[in-house]
């Protein structure tokens, strides 16, 4: 299945680039074959053209709720992402958004198969390029549930 692996962020911002992060994990193993790996600090309808034509995506990326500590992972499927408060979550609220809209303009060329892999944070705007403990911790783990999506 043809497979974008996709990390979100920003690495200037600290947390916020946790998704940069864990693309570039990724990419010592799997960028190959069916599966590509990328980053991009795009969101919304930037990411049209680069999701385009894939089956499945993999989104990795951080998230803000006020509800659970720095570093828990949150997996997230179209159903889920269906659910999310547009306020708490403007990357993944502009990617439901996007493939709604892609799925109407390009039908049978978006991806089917889509799961975001979330990382909680509570701080995506400090300028900063360290991540937060709690949040650096989380990307080995993500990384390993990225592998066992993808090779099952």
């Amino acid at each position: 299945m043809k497979t974008l692996v996709l990390g979100i962020g920003n690495e200037i911002l600290g947390d916020d680039g946790v998704g940069i992060h864990i693309a570039r994990e990724v990419a010592k193993y799997l960028n190959a074959g069916d599966v590509t790996v990328e980053e991009t600090g795009a969101a919304g309808l930037s990411l049209l053209e680069r999701i385009k034509g894939y089956q499945r995506l993999i989104i990795a990326d951080a998230i803000l709720t006020d509800n659970t500590e720095a570093g828990k992972i949150h997996r997230l499927t179209l159903k889920d992402l269906a659910k999310i408060n547009d306020s708490i979550t403007p990357h993944e609220a502009a990617l439901r958004t996007t493939l709604e809209i892609g799925n109407s303009l390009f039908p049978g060329e978006m991806p089917h198969d889509v799961v975001v892999f979330a990382v909680q944070t509570h701080n995506v705007d400090h300028v900063t390029g360290k991540m937060s403990r709690a949040v650096k911790a989380a990307v080995p783990e993500v990384v390993k549930m990225i592998m066992v999506e993808i090779t099952g």
